[in-house]
């Protein structure tokens, strides 16, 4: 009974030998395969065929990663394929168009010098100030939006003061801020960040407000950012007449899993009012 004991107690060890080098032998391959590297074949059967199944699905979710990637980076083209296209657009509808009616001016004042009046000139040159005042506003907004500033290591509160000091140097907005954040998760304020940028963008380039107000808090449970601008306003209707920056405030919205609300109507000015849930504290 004695000996009966100590063989089951001797196979007991053994096998336990056996998988502890198994599990080895099967933790190392994975390191290995993890680093591009060949594998050493495992001797036990099962556990090959379960390291079979694991390099299998292994190899499934790298594809899937690498598909996922190269679909993020054809967005990401696309993205600023939309954005070039949009730029050259509002050059040629603003800055391009101004300059053109500057010059046509001009080159009347030049062409009846002798034949207009003190007066009559006069109004046309301050037509042409006008005019070339509201050009350079304009290339103002655009540069602005062409060199944005980017949070690299600075927080999402102090991004948004830089971002909006600028703005009341290079515009002629009186804005406003205040919020009560203490730490976020980084890929929120990131996007928050891009969101806000592209509110302001959208202000600047249609709104004709002269004040901005910026609101940002936060609760144990949600983020909300809301903006509001005093500007021209307009009639909301469907998701389809938003302008190009609004539909994309959507979609960054809604990659968050948050909700964005829009109030406007005509000569009423615009207040946006995003909500994040925050789930992860990390």
């Amino acid at each position: 009974m004695v000996f009966s004991m100590s063989m089951t107690f001797l196979l007991a060890l053994f096998w336990r030998g056996v998988e502890e080098l198994s599990l080895r032998k099967m933790q190392t391959n994975l390191k290995r395969l993890l680093a591009g590297q060949e594998v050493v074949q495992v001797a036990d059967p099962d556990l090959d065929a379960s390291f079979k199944s694991l390099s299998g699905k292994l190899n499934l979710l790298t594809e899937a990663l690498q598909k996922a990637e190269n679909h993020s980076l054809a967005q990401e083209e696309e993205i600023i394929e939309k954005e070039r296209k949009r730029i050259a657009r509002d050059l040629h509808d603003t800055v391009s168009q101004e300059l053109f009616a500057a010059h046509m001016i001009l080159s009347g004042i030049s062409q009846q010098a002798l034949k207009l009046d003190r007066e009559k000139m006069q109004t046309q040159l301050q037509s042409v100030t006008a005019i070339l005042e509201t050009a350079q506003k304009d290339l103002r907004v655009l540069l602005l939006h062409l060199r944005p500033v980017e949070l690299e290591q600075k927080s999402l509160v102090e991004g948004i003061q830089i971002l909006l000091k600028e703005l009341e140097d290079k515009s002629d907005l009186k804005v406003s801020f205040k919020q009560n954040v203490t730490k976020l998760p980084k890929k929120i304020e990131e996007h928050i960040f891009r969101i806000l940028q592209e509110l302001i963008s959208n202000t600047l380039r249609h709104a004709q407000a002269s004040c901005l107000d910026v609101y940002l808090y936060q609760t144990d449970f949600e983020l909300q950012l809301k903006v509001v601008d005093n500007g021209i306003g307009f009639q909301l209707g469907s998701l389809d007449d938003l302008s190009y920056g609004l539909r994309n405030i959507k979609e960054r919205v809604e990659d968050m899993a948050g909700t964005v609300q829009l109030l406007t109507a005509p000569k009423q000015g615009l207040a946006v009012d995003i909500r994040i849930p925050l789930l992860d504290k990390e």
